[in-house]
Order: C-alpha cells, then sequence, then structure tokens
C-alpha cells in the first residue's frame, strides 16, 4: 500500500502540483494498478513456492572429494519428500553473505550455485542449521574454496 502511494510522489518531480503524465495516468486507474500491482506480487510469491517445492529444504551436505561430487539432501517441506542431488566440483559454486539487521540480526546465508544459477538457499542462523556442531566446519570449508581442485 505504500508504494501505491509512494510511486506517484517520486514520479511527480519534486513537488506534488507538478505531476507527470504517468503519476496523473495511475492516479486516474486505481483498479488497473493494483490490479497489476497485486498480480506481480502474487506471481513473485508462486515463483518462491514452486522453486522451494522443486529443490526443497536442505538437511545434509557431504563433499565426496574422491568422486569430486556434492552431495545434497533435502526434504520437501510439503509432501516430506526426500531428495538426493549430486553435483559435480566443476559446475558448483558457492556464495556466503552476511546480514545484520534490527529485525531477524545476524544471519550467514548460504547460496549453492550451480552454473551461476541459485539452486539452494540455507540461512543457518534462522534455520536447525545454527544446532549443528560441525557448522563452523562446513562454514570454513566453503570460505576457504571448499578443497576442491
Amino acid at each position: 500500500m505504500a508504494s501505491w502511494i509512494a510511486i506517484p510522489l517520486f514520479i511527480s518531480k519534486g513537488r506534488g502540483s507538478r505531476i507527470n503524465p504517468v503519476a496523473e495516468f495511475l492516479a486516474e486507474n486505481p483498479i488497473i494498478f493494483s490490479l497489476l500491482f497485486s498480480v506481480s506480487i502474487i506471481s513473485w510469491f508462486i515463483f518462491r513456492i514452486k522453486k522451494k517445492y522443486k529443490y526443497g529444504e536442505v538437511y545434509k551436505i557431504k563433499f565426496d572429494d574422491v568422486k569430486k561430487v556434492l552431495n545434497i539432501w533435502t526434504v520437501n517441506t510439503m509432501n516430506q519428500a526426500e531428495k538426493l542431488f549430486n553435483y559435480d566440483y566443476e559446475t558448483i559454486d558457492f556464495k556466503f553473505y552476511k546480514a545484520d539487521d534490527a529485525l531477524f540480526g545476524k544471519q550467514r546465508i548460504l547460496h549453492i550455485l550451480k552454473n551461476e544459477k541459485a539452486l539452494h538457499e540455507i540461512n543457518f542462523d534462522r534455520t536447525a542449521w545454527c544446532r549443528n556442531d560441525k557448522l563452523e566446519n562446513l562454514i570454513e570449508r566453503i570460505k576457504t574454496g571448499h578443497n576442491i581442485a
């Protein structure tokens, strides 16, 4: 709701009296704009749910240095189905983020990428991963290049 009100103000080039044609169109057609805005937000949520349903939540990671394969076990939180994903070391990459905000506090987020596309995301501090006694070893291995050669 706040963005619906703020967009015409940002578009109006300063003062509210200098309305441009885009802001005028939005003000004259609030139903159309609201429907488009709602559909785009709902589509984004559907996309996120579909991705989570397809890949599931990661509950186990194992580096197989002999075969040079990363094994990731996931569980689908909707139907409790388990899946095993195998990724070659050559095609897998990691991005590790640290976030700190007033709402959620400190977070460590890991994105597992294959060919620059995010497949799995683990938020260590907001999930049960924070209780894993080997978590610091996993994070260190990922930060130091995860010993993949």
